[in-house]
């Protein structure tokens, strides 16, 4: 069942609300706002409802207009970035055509016990202090702005464009500047960034070159974002990087470092992680899926790879096309261990794929997932991916679309025993 955020009666029953498929919208703009600042609140499952019934009475006071998030898969979601790196954070957005001294102090004030807590806004400008507060200017209705004469997009991809030219930045005066870290700046400065491989809640991917050596060289820098994307149990983008860092380092022991690109540097302090990875010039057996040129000689290879890390007793977690990578070379390389372990420990619970019945052995987890991830009827982009849930069962009645297709259709029903009686599950 999904749980909800309070509806806007148990707030106050004197809400006026309108709500869509994801949002609760309360109350109404003032006649003629039609652009203005606007403040976000991040919030996570852990405090969202709590969040909200704290905020809900200084925003209803000072007659604000203001939406939120109707439950926590949305809110998740959001965080995860599943509708797009921009909106991660955005659960809560207040509209404040004319700012005011009081009501920020107020709200400053409330989420003060949230510092630290909640994930950052990506393309909104911090109020700071850590708190769970951010900022930008931009159209209530619509997508354009009219700035003086011209009427120009509204850009909400970019933290650059949060206070677009032209605009004053009256809120700025209300902002604490966040310390600079000399650490994360030195380190940083050895690995400068020219462009943006992913970007996700819990971290983001970048090509960047080493400056470090004699001369330049490619290399891939993946950052965990603190708070980003939380888990249930409390972990973050950083915890996720930690546990990527340690299964780098059970890949060295176990000799099987080779399989993946290679650890060249770490960053690993509080509230940072950053892994410095070997540049491969390659793309993904997904990518490769959904450009048409998935064949089963890929296929092979990257099955190969799952029984070496098995034999040597590590799993993968969460096996998927988007994970093996496949270089100039046309060799198979396996990348991105946030869900990686030692068989026999505890998985964390990180999945593309929900498999039912999900097998209890990590190996054949990997198989299914693997599987279920050439076999999944993918939409175009990831906003299409609805349902991720896949009983294999019906996946098994899947008529193949291609080669790679009958060659994953043919190994998952091994996996599964084919008959009905047959346990999945092992």
């Amino acid at each position: 069942m999904v749980r909800a955020l309070p509806h806007p009666h148990e707030l106050d029953t004197r809400i006026t609300y309108t709500e869509s498929a994801y949002w609760y919208a309360c109350g109404a703009l003032a006649p003629g706002s039609v652009q203005g600042w606007k403040l976000y609140v991040p919030m996570t499952p852990g405090n969202a409802r709590e969040v909200m019934c704290r905020l809900a009475p200084v925003l209803l006071g000072a007659g604000l207009h203001f939406k939120y998030v109707k439950d926590i898969a949305t809110l998740q979601q959001l965080n995860a970035g599943v509708y797009g790196y921009s909106q991660i954070g955005k659960c809560l957005v207040i509209y404040l055509p004319h700012p005011d001294v009081a009501i920020l102090d107020i709200l400053k004030d409330t989420l003060g016990p949230y510092r630290d807590q909640c994930p950052a806004v990506p393309c909104a400008r911090p109020f700071g202090g850590r708190l769970p507060l951010y900022y930008r200017f931009g159209c209530y209705l619509g997508r354009t702005l009219v700035l003086g004469p011209d009427e120009i997009d509204d850009n909400r991809t970019s933290l650059a464009h949060a206070v677009p030219e032209g605009v004053e930045d009256v809120l700025a005066a209300f902002t604490d500047p966040e310390p600079e870290d000399s650490v994360v700046r030195h380190f940083l400065r050895r690995y400068p960034v020219f462009r943006a491989l992913a970007q996700q809640g819990k971290c983001g991917v970048f090509h960047a070159m080493d400056t470090s050596g004699e001369t330049l060289r490619e290399v891939v820098l993946k950052a965990g974002y603190h708070r980003g994307q939380l888990q249930a149990d409390g972990t973050d983008g950083c915890d996720l990087l930690r546990r990527e860092l340690a299964c780098y380092r059970v890949l060295a022991e176990r000799e099987l470092d080779r399989l993946a690109p290679a650890l060249l540097d770490v960053l690993d302090v509080p509230r940072k992680v950053v892994l410095v990875l070997e540049y491969i010039d390659g793309r993904s057996l997904l990518h490769h899926k959904l450009a048409g040129r998935l064949a089963v000689g890929h296929l092979e290879r990257a099955w190969t790879l799952l029984d070496r890390f098995h034999a040597a007793g590590v799993y993968l977690g969460d096996a998927k096309l988007a994970n093996f990578l496949l270089d100039s070379d046309d060799d198979v390389r396996a990348v991105d261990f946030e869900a990686a372990g030692v068989i026999g420990d505890h998985a964390p619970p990180i999945r593309t794929f929900f498999v039912t019945p999900e097998p209890s052995d990590p190996r054949r987890s990997d198989l299914a997932h693997f599987l279920v991830s050439v076999l999944y009827p993918y939409a175009q982009g990831r906003d299409g991916w609805a349902d991720r849930h896949v009983d294999l069962r019906v996946c098994l009645e899947h008529e193949p679309g291609d080669e790679a297709e009958a060659w994953a259709l043919e190994r998952l029903g091994v996996l599964c025993g084919r008959g009905p009686d047959r346990p999945i599950g092992g």
